[in-house]
């Protein structure tokens, strides 16, 4: 095999070189041969029956070596096919079999499939405005995104609960609904209520989550348990988590509530500087009707005037209130009332 592989080598170069042949067998030499001086028969005929049977074998051989590699590539073409066709029939059999109901371990009967009327993709809103934006969720509660932080739900809420996913800074009014907790997760915290409102940061320049809170109660606990659960029950009172897990409880002076007078007499006259959460709290008992504030900034209002509950109507009382301290308020299909302040929201409805 070498022999014939190196004498195909030597044809080639001849071809490629013909001037080799000059250089070995020369004009001269040529004429200066007499064949009749020779006394050996030269053998022509036999040359000639040997180079015609070596260019048959080696044509021969090359039309083997053609047919040997063209074998191949249909092998490995035919090998390629085949592992397609197995990937694509395994690939759809799994995905038949994951679609088929699954069989309960008992009596064989076929497991009913949970009812897909609830939308549980993801809703994604990023506030990149300067001003902050007041959203409304499906559960009825309204969030106001503040600037440079977004937040993360399910479109539907479903199940037992109400999670939202937060970074950055949010006001929250809770719709009521017992039944679902509404939880926000934010940077390792997670802060629970049934109906309240309550602001969420976590975008502070030392590196701490704050939750204050306005109205109602929460519970702040954290995912991976750095803290303990903390009880926030009264307006104004005020956690700070670090970032070692350090937390802070910040309650208002107990002297300021105790000059605080109670609200929730038949009558309201003669209010001196008193908080806006404790006159709305006055008036909801007074009128039944639930009073929600939209922005944090309004629990900080000091209210003072007065008011006469037995001569006056509550929208009347809202009006001169939000016309004294710049804001304004909007009266909701359940008959509540929510306040807000003066200047352009951008209400987006997430329902869609």
């Amino acid at each position: 095999m070498k022999q014939d592989k190196k004498q195909d080598n030597i044809r080639k170069k001849i071809w490629k070189m013909p001037f080799l042949i000059n250089g070995l067998f020369k004009d001269e030499d040529w004429a200066q041969f007499d064949g009749a001086k020779s006394d050996k028969q030269i053998p022509g005929d036999k040359m000639l029956s040997f180079i015609q049977k070596e260019i048959l074998a080696a044509e021969q051989r090359k039309e083997r070596k053609i047919i040997r590699k063209h074998r191949v590539v249909r092998m490995l073409r035919y090998t390629a096919a085949a592992a397609v066709l197995v990937f694509f029939s395994f690939h759809f059999i799994s995905q038949w079999t994951k679609e088929e109901p699954a069989l309960s371990n008992k009596g064989g009967a076929v497991a009913q499939q949970p009812a897909a009327d609830k939308d549980t993709s993801w809703t994604l809103i990023e506030n990149k405005n300067p001003q902050s934006m007041l959203l409304d969720l499906p559960d009825g509660s309204r969030v106001r995104l503040f600037s440079r932080s977004h937040i993360r739900y399910t479109k539907e809420f479903t199940g037992k609960s109400r999670d939202i996913q937060l970074v950055g800074k949010a006001y929250f009014d809770v719709a009521s609904d017992p039944g679902r907790p509404f939880s926000v997760f934010a940077a390792g915290t997670k802060t629970t209520a049934l109906g309240t409102s309550f602001t969420i940061n976590t975008s502070m320049q030392n590196k701490a989550v704050t939750v204050a809170l306005h109205t109602g109660k929460v519970l702040i606990s954290s995912v991976s348990n750095r803290f303990r659960e903390v009880f926030l029950n009264g307006p104004g009172q005020r956690l700070s988590v670090n970032r070692r897990g350090l937390t802070t409880v910040e309650i208002p002076r107990k002297k300021r509530i105790a000059k605080e007078p109670d609200l929730s007499a038949t009558e309201l006259l003669n209010l001196k500087n008193i908080p806006m959460p404790i006159v709305l709290q006055g008036l909801e008992n007074a009128f039944g009707h639930k009073i929600h504030i939209a922005d944090h900034l309004i629990s900080e209002i000091h209210y003072t005037g007065e008011i006469d509950i037995h001569k006056e109507k509550l929208k009347d009382i809202l009006t001169t209130i939000c016309l004294i301290n710049e804001l304004r308020y909007v009266t909701n299909p359940d008959g509540s009332y929510t306040l807000y302040k003066q200047e352009k929201t951008k209400t987006e409805n997430l329902n869609n």
